[in-house]
């Protein structure tokens, strides 16, 4: 979850009058939210810490300049290292599992925040993400896991999305402008003195997405600790399955009070915002303020292994999937005024008529339909086949 705000009012409902005054009041700099679990294995982890916010306010208040550590019971310490847009992380080695951690948090105002200490939650390994078509030919994806020991219980995923765009023309032409006196005409030319020449590097991209809401999951009523959980869904003919598509999930586990937290989260940020939606109030963590005791703090300090799996999916794997990208060219007379006319906004892509080495009609289409940059990314993951 990228965003969390903080409802210090209450939308009005359809056709009142009357002003309604939330009970629970916001500092000017909101309260401190904390966001995101610690790796207990070797690797890394990384958690958000921002301010709530005005229910009018959309942009994020991230708590920048902050000092955070991670300590366990025996005074041994790691430190977390800032990235940017409230973003704080660690690269830790492998964390002993007889130990117990917390979370220290030190503002750039100099307030001071401690978790209560938590030991390492179980985590079994992701078994499987597996999908199927259905709704209408669109592909659900589904998360499968189990613990034989039955002790996890309580679980969150997120997941990062990945997907490659092929643009449907090329490019071989540019536009030429001749000033003649106070006028500029235009022209098509080729790029270079290589007739055919285009750039391969706008032809190829990837574009990419990670969850937003919290993805949660219990099997605590049920006699055996296996999941078999839907997490996303690709709507029939969706870019995302045009080419090649890759999902990413990553697994937490979270003891029974903790996901009772992430629920009542779930549900505030999730409401539609009247008078009887659960109140912000709800949301008390194991994360405190020790500075000053009855300041609120939003969050939930927990700790685990990491458990990932990812997958591939071809667009041949789902035919038929009718993915079109709904661009198209249009011909244009090789003339200023047409060009002017019919091509503004338009890149040009190839030659439509020629004579004795003239362009006298070329094509054109949408920039978006010509270069991949412009809505993806060029480089090549390094995960990808």
């Amino acid at each position: 979850m990228k965003k969390l705000f903080f409802y210090v009012s209450i939308v009005l409902l359809a056709g009142c009058k009357e002003r309604y005054d939330a009970p629970v009041q916001s500092p000017v700099t909101g309260y401190l939210v904390m966001e995101g679990s610690v790796n207990s294995d070797a690797g890394s982890s990384t958690i958000t810490l921002s301010r709530t916010a005005g229910l009018r306010n959309t942009t994020p208040l991230y708590e920048s300049g902050a000092i955070v550590k991670l300590e366990a019971d025996d005074n041994s310490t790691y430190s977390f290292s800032e990235k940017g847009q409230g973003q704080y992380s660690i690269n830790n080695p492998a964390l002993g599992n007889n130990k117990k951690y917390r979370l220290r948090i030190q503002t750039k105002a100099g307030k001071q925040y401690l978790s209560d200490f938590a030991t390492v939650n179980s985590n079994p390994p992701v078994d499987s993400i597996s999908w199927k078509k259905e709704n209408g030919n669109g592909v659900q994806l589904y998360v499968n896991t189990h613990d034989p020991l039955n002790n996890t219980r309580y679980y969150q995923w997120s997941f990062d999305e990945a997907w490659e765009i092929h643009m449907p023309y090329i490019s071989v032409l540019k536009y030429k402008i001749t000033r003649i006196g106070p006028r500029e005409f235009y022209s098509v030319v080729y790029k270079d003195s290589t007739t055919f020449s285009y750039d391969p590097t706008i032809i190829t991209c990837w574009q990419f997405y990670s969850s937003q809401n919290l993805l949660l999951g219990s099997t605590a009523k049920l006699s055996s600790d296996v999941v078999y959980l839907p997490i996303e869904f690709i709507p029939h003919a969706s870019i995302k399955l045009g080419v090649l598509y890759s999902i990413n999930v990553k697994q937490y586990s979270w003891t029974k009070q903790g996901y009772e937290f992430l629920d009542r989260m779930k549900k505030n940020t999730e409401a539609t915002g009247s008078v009887f939606d659960p109140q912000p109030s709800e949301l008390k963590g194991n994360l405190h303020c020790i500075t000053d005791p009855t300041e609120p703090v939003i969050g939930y300090f927990n700790i685990c292994p990491f458990r990932e799996k990812r997958i591939f999916i071809k667009s041949t794997d789902v035919l038929p999937w009718d993915y079109s990208s709904g661009c198209y060219e249009i011909e244009v007379e090789n003339i200023s005024d047409s060009i002017e006319a019919k091509a503004s906004g338009l890149t040009p892509t190839t030659i439509g008529k020629s004579f004795n080495g003239t362009i006298l009609t070329f094509f054109a289409a949408l920039p978006t339909c010509v270069d991949c940059t412009i809505n993806g990314s060029n480089k090549k993951p390094s995960y990808w086949p």
